[in-house]
């Protein structure tokens, strides 16, 4: 029997979470499901055209600003929620349809607009901050059940009393691994949104501690996020880094990544499971991770390097020791990639997440 599945988001933006998202509506459309996208305008609409119907609602979520501008802006996100939780309930009534919730700003949403069964929450965030909490908290009511894409992702969520299982992400597996250079053309690299919990600025501070290395930033900032992109430019541009960075804006992942000697993931709050961590890892690219979140669950093993939180004086050293050393470099990367092909194959683990979503 076909149903319909509503999924929500509290942005209209891409990145990993989205990019996860579509690839579960996908799927669901092609096993017969209805599917329907309810989200604030953006880039993200074009990237599912073909795929579903897309419902528009305001704006979820807070941007960069501060001071007065950010108490105004919670007085219009709490008003906002009212008005989507609205919309989202009336269509799940008519549609007779389950309600996914992807993304934790969205959920308070569910309880403000009464949405009949509540809803299931793909939990893409390590709650880590007061803020986090206080959303969850006012949402908890309408909470159904959650799904972790990571062990450490569910156990904040279950302390705080939701029933959560853990279903991980997957990414394909290149026939190819990148060819290990050796020696090192000391090119490293980061990718994903420009904002300030990324660590951009704990990686560049590292790199002024490490001569003659490269840095390559993949990524655009999220709206309100553009003076934090501009003050890396001018970081970048003092005497110590002066021509040692590179802003590629958006880019193919996976191609970008076989240009690397190193993959960083330097942020500074815990993500849930990163995606650009697990392509690194299935293209062969030795990666070094902050020890924290779904990155240590990645990286465990001998999968890759772990590395203090915020500590820039760590992760030079760790650049500069496996861009000296070919053969640790060369673990890290065979370790990453069979850790990939054995538990994150997209074609076991996308259809497991989807199962885990629908599910009563």
């Amino acid at each position: 029997m076909t149903r319909t599945l509503i999924f929500v988001s509290h942005t209209g933006e891409v990145s990993g979470a989205e990019l996860v998202m579509i690839q579960v509506m996908t799927l669901a459309r092609d096993r017969g499901s209805t599917v329907i996208l309810a989200c604030p305008n953006g880039p993200l609409r074009e990237r599912v055209t073909g795929i579903c119907e897309v419902v528009e609602l305001p704006v979820l979520g807070l941007r960069g600003e501060g001071g007065v501008r950010r108490i105004l802006g919670i007085a219009t996100v709490a008003k906002n929620w009212r008005i989507a939780g609205r919309v989202i309930a009336a269509r799940a009534l008519a549609e007779n349809a389950k309600v996914i919730v992807n993304s934790l700003f969205a959920l308070p949403a569910i309880r403000l607009g009464r949405v009949r069964g509540g809803a299931t929450w793909l939990i893409h965030d390590t709650l880590s901050n007061t803020k986090q909490n206080i959303v969850v908290r006012i949402a908890r009511p309408s909470i159904r059940r959650a799904v972790a894409v990571s062990g450490p992702t569910a156990i904040p969520v279950r302390a705080l009393g939701i029933p959560t299982s853990v279903a991980r992400l997957g990414v394909a597996v290149p026939a190819e691994a990148a060819k290990i250079q050796s020696p090192a053309g000391r090119i490293v690299g980061i990718i994903g949104s420009i904002t300030p919990w990324k660590g951009h600025t704990v990686l560049l501070d590292a790199l002024a501690r490490t001569p003659d290395v490269h840095l390559e930033i993949g990524g655009v900032p999220f709206p309100g996020d553009e003076p934090y992109a501009e003050a890396l430019q001018q970081r970048s541009n003092e005497p110590d880094l002066l021509g040692r960075v590179k802003f590629l804006g958006y880019v193919d992942s996976l191609s970008t990544l076989r240009n690397w000697d190193l993959a960083i993931s330097a942020s500074t709050s815990p993500e849930a499971s990163p995606l650009v961590v697990l392509e690194a890892m299935s293209v062969g690219i030795a990666v070094i991770g902050t020890d924290h979140g779904g990155t240590s669950e990645l990286l465990a093993g001998g999968a890759g390097s772990l590395v203090p939180v915020d500590d820039p004086t760590r992760l030079a050293a760790e650049i500069t020791r496996l861009l000296g050393d070919d053969n640790a470099r060369s673990a890290f990367a065979r370790a990453g990639r069979e850790k990939v092909v054995d538990r994150y194959d997209i074609q076991k683990n996308l259809p497991a997440l989807l199962e885990e979503l629908v599910h009563d």
